[in-house]
Parts: structure tokens; sequence; C-alpha cells
């Protein structure tokens, strides 16, 4: 174990939370992979390297931003098509005008979240009321970081393709939804499903999409983590051409905030911690997870947690403790 394994250990000791998982990687080597902690309080059960972690909002980035490149650089889509053309199901949505790439990256005029769970159950279902969600803001208007934009760019990849994206992440990366092959970290005692929550996911649109979506419901391990992180910063998960276009600004808002495709770009909320690169890029999860990629740097941390467990709480110590990490790899680099 390298001395920048070691002090990653002993950071992962002072968490904030009952389980980390944590990975420092190279595009072709792995400098650090730990895991501490207990996966589930009720059962003092211990996370482990086996264990299966819900990536929440990394979901996105890691399954449906894939599969949405993969049909462009087919030319089944285009970035600049606009969605109606794309799709024949958005030709009377209100956002029906908004392209591909302004899907993407946040800037379709959609608002951050609807509870569509709350009225309605079944994948099909909340799609089509994802489809005639009214505009917040005109499309262009600015970025506003949205899951109901991925809810429909993962509806859309599994229409053009008729591959469902639990089979189309299984196939391309490894990544499961539930189901899962092995134990899971435990999150939140939902209030809305009566019960804790272990190894289904934990986004209440998607589990009442029956569990797979395109802004939620992945999972993955530690090492399968790292290994999807590696081949971005190598460039292997899509074109040369695209994975330049995923880490350029494509739309921004007045919080300074900034967008590439999918992706958040540096400094959008101190993401990639107080010493990220410009060219630095990542995805947060709301279960305590996180990615960020340093490519002029040649680095990437993944971290895994459940922070949320068993309730959600304040996030800002998750946060602080993300930027102690991200700062100790940048000194290290």
């Amino acid at each position: 174990m390298t001395s920048l394994g070691d002090r990653v250990i002993a950071l992962a000791r002072e968490a904030p939370m009952p389980a980390v998982a944590v990975a420092v990687f190279t595009r072709d080597e792995r400098l650090a992979e730990v895991v501490h902690g207990v996966a589930d309080l009720g059962t003092g059960r211990a996370a482990t390297r086996d264990t299966w972690w819900d990536l929440a909002s990394l979901t996105k980035v890691l399954v449906t931003v894939p599969e949405v490149l993969d049909l462009v650089a087919r030319q089944r889509i285009g970035l600049d098509q606009p969605l109606h053309t794309a799709w024949p199901a958005a030709r009377h949505a209100p956002f029906a005008a908004a392209t591909v790439a302004q899907l993407l990256s946040y800037d379709a005029g959609l608002p951050a979240t609807v509870p569509f769970y709350t009225g309605l159950t079944g994948r099909d279902r909340i799609v089509d009321a994802a489809l005639r969600t009214p505009l917040e803001r005109p499309v262009g208007s600015g970025a506003v970081y949205s899951d109901v934009n991925f809810v429909l760019l993962g509806a859309l990849a599994e229409a053009l393709t008729g591959t469902s994206l639990a089979t189309a992440a299984a196939q391309r990366s490894g990544l499961r939804y539930p189901p899962l092959p092995g134990p899971a970290v435990a999150t939140e005692r939902c209030g809305w499903r009566g019960r804790l929550i272990t190894g289904e996911v934990h986004d209440e649109n998607a589990a009442a999409m029956g569990g797979v979506a395109g802004h939620a419901g992945a999972f993955a391990t530690i090492g399968l983590l790292a290994g999807i992180g590696q081949d971005w910063l190598a460039e292997r998960v899509t074109t040369a051409e695209l994975h330049r276009a995923v880490r350029r600004q494509w739309s921004s808002n007045g919080d300074g905030e900034r967008f590439g495709l999918g992706w958040w770009l540096a400094p959008t909320r101190a993401l990639g911690g107080p010493s990220a690169g410009p060219d630095g890029y990542g995805m947060s999860g709301f279960v305590g997870n996180r990615i960020w990629l340093e490519p002029g740097r040649g680095y990437g941390v993944a971290v895994l947690s459940n922070r949320i467990h068993p309730v959600r709480a304040d996030r800002q110590p998750f946060n602080a403790w993300c930027a102690r990490l991200l700062d100790l790899v940048a000194a290290a680099a």
C-alpha cells in the first residue's frame, strides 16, 4: 500500500458516515482502494469490497449518458437535434423543441424534480407524466440541474434501442439494477415505503418506476466504480470527439454552475474540492456518493457511502469530508 493509500485509510476511519468506500486511480492504475465501516447499523454488518452501493444520481452519467452517446456515435440521433424529431413520443411535449444536448446539459427548461411517485406508479405512467411536465423557464435560458431531464433521456434510450437500461448497464459496464448479485449497503428508513431500504433504489421516483430509471437506480461495488472511472479518464467510453464534447461547457446559470453533457464541470458546487483543476468534472449522488475526474492531472477519485443511513441529515459533514479527501489526493498528485 502506498503512502497515499495509508492516508486514505486514515481519513476513511474519520468519515462522518456509517460506511464509506474510496478509490483513487489513474487511467491504468489503482492508487488506493479502501472500504471501512458498517453497511447496516441494525445488524452491525460490515461493508466489504464485494458490497453493492446505491449510485443515486451517478446513474445519470454512468448509465444514461453512455447510452445516449452511443446513439449519437451511431448517428441514430444528433446532439443538436430537436427532441421531437429524435423521439416521436415527445412531439407534443412542452419542451419538444429542446435539443438532445439541452436535455443532457439541464437546459431544457424543466424543473429540478417532480414528485411523480406521490400519485403514480409504473414506468410508462411516470414517463408519460414527465413528457407532459410544464416548462419552468424558456428552453435554453439557463441550466437547472434536473432529474426530470434524465427520466426522459433514459426512456428515450430504451425506446430507440429496444433494450432496458438494466440490461444495457450490465452489458456495457457491469453496473446493476436490482436484484443484486450480492449484499448491499442500507440507506434510509423511508417514510414513504415505511421500511429501511436495502438493496433497492432509495430515490422515490425511480422506485415508483419499478427500480429502473435514467436518473437513479443503478448499483456498483467500489472496484467496479473505479474501473468505470478509469475508462472515462482514458477516453474508452465513447469516441474521442464525444469525450471532448462531454467535457466542454454546454450550459451554465447565475449561480456559477457549469454543465457538460450530464456531468458537472469545475467549480460547480465545489464538487471537486478546494484544489479542483480547471478541466475537472464529476457527479454526486444524494445518498452520499461522488466521482471526480481530473483529466489534465491524470487521476480520479470515487466515493461511495451511506450518508443517509438510517435517516437523512445535514449533508455538510459529508461535503467537508470529501473536500479533505480531494485536497489530500490533489496534494499527493
